[in-house]
C-alpha cells in the first residue's frame, strides 16, 4: 500500500513539472499581453515650461481687446473656403447642425502664433479639410490653492491670437477660443485639483477667473470669434454650480457667439449640472479603451462601448445641448490606448496603434447614424510648428504620421459620403 502511495505522489509532482516546464517555454502572444487596469493620471495637458517662474511678467493693456486685426492677412496658400469677413459672432443654434471637423492649435511660446513657421503649420492644418480650430491661451496662478491668475511670459500675446484667428478666417476656417488655467509652481497638481478650504478663498479665485474670462470673451466678441469656452478641466470647481452659472451669464453680456466648457473625460462630464446654460457640452475625450500592449481593431471598437453609453445617458440628460469633443487624440506611444491622456510617460515609437486608434475613434462617432447629438470633434493636437511629427515622434500631433491620412479620408468627406460610410 506504502508502494502504491509513492508512486501515486512520484506521478503527480512529475505531471505538475511538466506542466510548469511547459508553461515556462512557451512564448505568450504579444498581441494579448493582458495589462492591469489603467490607473487613474492628470489629463493630457502641455509640459511644464522650464523657464517658468512666479512672477507675472506681462499684463494685458485695457485697450488689447479692441485692437482689430489686419483684415487681410497676407496668405502663403490660397483658401480651400470661402474667406469668413470679420463680424459680431451670432448665436445661431444651426450652425451646430455642421459638423465640425476641428484640430486643436497650440503654441507654448509668447510670440509663435504669428511667426512665419505658424502660417506654414497652418497652411498644412488646413489641408487636412478641418473647418474650425480650436486656439489654446494660458493663465497661470502660482500653485493649486492660489486665488490670483494672471499672464506670464509665454502666455500669447492679443497681437498673437489676433494673428491666427484672422489667417484662419483668410481661409474660412472658423474658430473656438479656449482660454485655461494652469500653474507656474506646483508639479504635484493639474488644474481639476483647485480647491479651497474656505468661502472667502473661493470667491477670491472665482472673482480672479472671472476677470480672466471676461477679459478673453471681450476678445472674442471684438475678433468675431464663432465659439468659446468659459473653461476647462476645472473639474473640483464645477461642483459649485452657482458660481457657474452666474459667470456664464457675465459672460453672455460680452460675448453674443456660441458658448461651451470643456469638461475633462474622468467623470466632469457627468458632474457638471450647468449644461443647460450652455449652447454645447464639451468633453475632453482620452478614456482608456483596452489593457493591451498591441490592440486590434475590433478590441478598441469594443472599448468605446462603455465611454458610448456615458456620453448617451448625458445627452439624454441634457438632449437639447448636441455633443463635441473639445479635445481628443492620442499619442503615436506604445500604450497608448491604455494611458491616452499621459503624456509625460516614456515608452516605444508606435504610429500603427496611433492609426488604429484614429480608425477606431472615426468608426465610433463619425456621422455614427445612432448618435445624432454628436456634432464633431477637436483633434489634439497641432502644434505652430510645421517640423513637427514625423516616423520618430512620440507626442499628440498626426502630423506627417499615418494617423493624418486617416484624418484627411474623414475630414475630406462630404456629410452625405460619411454617413453613407456609417451604413
Amino acid at each position: 500500500m506504502l508502494l502504491v502511495v509513492i508512486s501515486v505522489r512520484a506521478f503527480l509532482l512529475g505531471a505538475l513539472l511538466f506542466v510548469v516546464l511547459g508553461c515556462a517555454s512557451r512564448v505568450p502572444l504579444r498581441e494579448q499581453a493582458a495589462l492591469p487596469d489603467a490607473p487613474m493620471y492628470p489629463p493630457t495637458s502641455l509640459a511644464p515650461l522650464a523657464t517658468a517662474t512666479p512672477d507675472i511678467l506681462f499684463s494685458p493693456t485695457s485697450n488689447a481687446a479692441n485692437a482689430h486685426p489686419d483684415a487681410s492677412p497676407t496668405l502663403t496658400r490660397p483658401p480651400t473656403l470661402t474667406p469668413i469677413p470679420l463680424r459680431q459672432p451670432m448665436r445661431d443654434l444651426a450652425a451646430l447642425n455642421e459638423y465640425q471637423r476641428g484640430i486643436a492649435y497650440v503654441a507654448t511660446q509668447r510670440d509663435e502664433y504669428r511667426s512665419p513657421d505658424s502660417q506654414r503649420a497652418l497652411d498644412e492644418l488646413f489641408a487636412t479639410g478641418a473647418n474650425y480650430i480650436s486656439v489654446l491661451v494660458t493663465w497661470y496662478q502660482y500653485d493649486a490653492h492660489a486665488t490670483e491668475i494672471a499672464p506670464a511670459r509665454n502666455t500669447p500675446t492679443d497681437q498673437d491670437l489676433a494673428f491666427v484667428i484672422a489667417y484662419a478666417h483668410a481661409h474660412g476656417v472658423q474658430v473656438l477660443l479656449k482660454p485655461q488655467v494652469d500653474f507656474l509652481n506646483d508639479t504635484q497638481h493639474w488644474r481639476g485639483e483647485i480647491r479651497f478650504d474656505t468661502e472667502q478663498e473661493w470667491q477670491a479665485w472665482f472673482a480672479s477667473y472671472r476677470r480672466f474670462i471676461l477679459y478673453y470673451a471681450r476678445f472674442a466678441q471684438t475678433h468675431g470669434v464663432e465659439e468659446f469656452a468659459v473653461g476647462t478641466e476645472l473639474y473640483a470647481t464645477t461642483t459649485r454650480t452657482a458660481n457657474w452659472r452666474a459667470l456664464i451669464r457675465a459672460v453672455r453680456q460680452e460675448y453674443t457667439g456660441l458658448l461651451t466648457y470643456s469638461a475633462n473625460h474622468s467623470g466632469e462630464e457627468v458632474q457638471v449640472q450647468f449644461w443647460d446654460d450652455l449652447d454645447f457640452i464639451g468633453v475632453n475625450v482620452f478614456y482608456h479603451l483596452t489593457n493591451y500592449r498591441t490592440p486590434t481593431l475590433q478590441q478598441i471598437l469594443a472599448g468605446w462601448q462603455m465611454p458610448v453609453r456615458q456620453l448617451t445617458n448625458l445627452h439624454y440628460n441634457f438632449p437639447n445641448q448636441p455633443i463635441i469633443f473639445t479635445e481628443v487624440g492620442y499619442p503615436s506611444l506604445d500604450l497608448a490606448s491604455v494611458w491616452p491622456w499621459n503624456w509625460n510617460r516614456a515608452g516605444a515609437v508606435d504610429l500603427e496603434e496611433q492609426a488604429m486608434l484614429y480608425e477606431g475613434l472615426f468608426q465610433t462617432w463619425w456621422h455614427h447614424p445612432a448618435r445624432p447629438w454628436f456634432r464633431g470633434m477637436f483633434i489634439w493636437n497641432w502644434l505652430a510648428d510645421p517640423n513637427q511629427g514625423g516616423p520618430n515622434d512620440k507626442d499628440y500631433t498626426p502630423h506627417n504620421k499615418p494617423a493624418e491620412e486617416i484624418l484627411k479620408r474623414y475630414y475630406s468627406l462630404d456629410d452625405a459620403s460619411n454617413t453613407a460610410m456609417q451604413k
